[in-house]
């Protein structure tokens, strides 16, 4: 049977044209074509996401509290060392849905953190698009605050989402306050880093001493800390007042028993790249890497924007800085209520949120929202260690290190 079959296969005759495959069997004819090509595949989370790129590490978030509730905005993901930006690569409402979706459903917990210390959670109970904006149109929650009894809530709390919340496993000390050694040795420093940069001095170095804020450093028995000095200007939204403005910012490091050394410094003189005054929100290990990074409000003329730093070999650098949108109108949001919360929650969402971000930056009202403020520092690379004390040699242009 098998010889019958190989003597019938090599009997059969084949031609090929160009159009297709034309077989002929037996005086029978029988046409082969090709299938298409087959099209582009989608992903579930493409479609589900409308084509945005959904984060996929660890969310850090800004929280306000207000009573019982309080307002929740997403900052950046954590990507490691850094922080990466949430932006989205077509459409802003449609990034704002399938984020709101995917990350701020009603009933979603977040374990909430002060000093890098563990204080409690908030459970989501309405989120929404912003229908005005002044830096970037990301979503807006509001929810309702669970903290240990008797316990007043914090002015600002940063906050993760409870299923990637990393475990603290030392609990930081929420009480830690600048010792006088700080308060001396800050305005010490800051003359050092603004005659270096030919800038006029302050008048009164404890009116320009905005902000000293203490914060943990790994390895160290003593705390490090952050400081702001602004000249011509307060700590807080709107236009400065001075002929001569600027903001002096700086990360100081304990030295063992000698002191303080400078380890990240950022100076902005308002009249070369716009006001930008850095102010610290909050320290947390978001990455858990045994060390605490800074996030802090960048306060400009018209906005503020989010800024980060983190330790670097033996200093610090400025990892994430939130670039902002040209400010606008979203427009109202259709939807269903999953992802779109009734009117009267979403307005509420929204005001709390504009009063949140002006009582924090201590602007005397709420920030206009008209035109972008410009960041005048350049990106800072790691720091060249120092002797204390030791005249420093800056390449020319640099105002990124002391």
């Amino acid at each position: 049977m098998l010889k019958r079959l190989l003597k019938l296969a090599a009997a059969l005759s084949l031609t090929v044209s160009a159009g297709c495959d034309n077989v002929q069997w037996g005086g029978a004819e029988v046409a082969i074509i090709p299938p298409p090509p087959k099209a582009a595949t989608v992903s579930a989370e493409e479609a589900n996401a409308g084509g945005e790129h959904l984060p996929q590490g660890p969310l850090l978030f800004f929280v306000t509290p207000a009573g019982t509730g309080a307002t929740i905005t997403p900052v950046a993901e954590v990507a490691g060392d850094a922080l990466r930006p949430l932006r989205p690569t077509k459409d802003w409402r449609t990034y704002g849905l399938r984020f709101i979706a995917e990350f701020m459903r009603r009933g979603a917990e977040f374990a909430l953190y002060h000093n890098g210390a563990h204080v409690g959670t908030l459970v989501m109970q309405s989120a929404s698009l912003p229908e005005t904006y002044a830096c970037t149109p990301l979503p807006v929650g509001v929810g309702t605050l669970e903290l240990a009894p008797g316990t007043a809530p914090p002015a600002e709390l940063l906050a993760l989402p409870q299923t990637q919340a990393p475990a603290i496993r030392n609990r930081l000390s929420p009480a830690l306050q600048a010792g006088r050694g700080m308060e001396i040795v800050a305005p010490i420093l800051a003359e050092r880093m603004l005659r270096a940069r030919h800038a006029q001095l302050p008048g009164n170095w404890q009116r320009a001493m905005a902000q000293l804020q203490p914060f943990p450093l790994a390895g160290a028995a003593d705390p490090a800390f952050s400081a702001t000095f602004v000249v011509g200007d307060t700590l807080g939204v709107g236009p400065s007042y001075g002929t001569v403005a600027y903001s002096l910012f700086f990360i100081a490091t304990p030295q063992g028993n000698v002191g303080y050394d400078t380890a990240y410094v950022e100076f902005h003189d308002y009249a070369h790249g716009g006001k930008a005054a850095p102010r610290v929100v909050d320290y947390l290990d978001w990455n858990h890497d045994d060390q605490v990074e800074l996030l802090a409000q960048v306060l400009g003329e018209k906005q503020w924007w989010f800024a980060a730093y983190g330790k670097h070999g033996r200093g610090f650098r400025r990892i994430f800085e939130q670039k902002c949108e040209a400010p606008g109108l979203l427009g109202p949001v259709a939807g269903g209520a999953e992802t779109a919360p009734p009117a009267e929650n979403a307005a509420r969402a929204a005001e709390a949120a504009r009063a949140g971000a002006a009582a924090a930056a201590g602007a005397a009202g709420a920030p206009a929202t008209t035109t972008p403020a410009a960041a005048g520092a350049e990106p800072a690379g790691p720091r060249r260690p120092r002797l204390l004390g030791k005249p420093v040699v800056r390449p020319p242009g640099d105002t990124a290190h002391p």
